[in-house]
């Protein structure tokens, strides 16, 4: 007899190498819990109010990119307005022989919102009062042409020194 033939069947590592013998199954019967109430047939409300909860918050970020773009758009449209609008009056100031050669420049502002006025602000440096005044109506009639509410800044200085600097 081999040594694997002493083993009794289904035991040991004979049994193992060999396979012979059955297998017993170990399982545990662990603790069987019976159901106190039965499954509810109605929705969790809970549930319902998370989804609803979801649906609104997508629903106001919507809300809200469209309102940003919507203001930078009208922004745009603003500053592109607002540079038409400096390169009009510098250009009537160039177009102008005795104003043309003095370093006034236009700065014009456009708000975001309609009603507010359009600022311009003139800056630079004239030798008279009088180019001065000129300089002020003739952005006056320019800016008149397309902007029905607006704010002249006058910050063009009178410069006595630029008439002896020029002569």
């Amino acid at each position: 007899m081999n040594s694997n033939d002493r083993v009794i069947p289904g035991y040991g590592m004979g049994a193992m190498i060999n396979g012979t013998g059955s297998v017993w199954a170990q399982i545990s019967p662990g603790p069987t819990m019976s159901p106190a109430m039965p499954p509810e047939s109605t929705p969790n409300v809970a549930d319902g109010l998370a989804g609803l909860f979801v649906a609104a918050a997508l629903i106001v970020l919507l809300a809200a990119m469209i309102l940003v773009a919507k203001v930078y758009d009208l922004s745009r449209k603003r500053e592109e307005q607002a540079g038409s609008l400096e390169a009009r009056i510098s250009n009537s100031l160039l177009a102008d022989p005795l104003l043309s050669r003095l370093p006034v420049v236009p700065t014009v502002r456009i708000p975001l919102w309609r009603g507010r006025p359009v600022i311009i602000a003139m800056t630079g440096s004239v030798p008279h009062s009088q180019l001065r005044h000129a300089a002020l109506e003739m952005v006056v009639r320019e800016v008149g042409r397309s902007a029905r509410i607006y704010r002249l800044e006058d910050r063009i200085l009178v410069d006595p020194a630029m008439a002896r600097r020029a002569a």
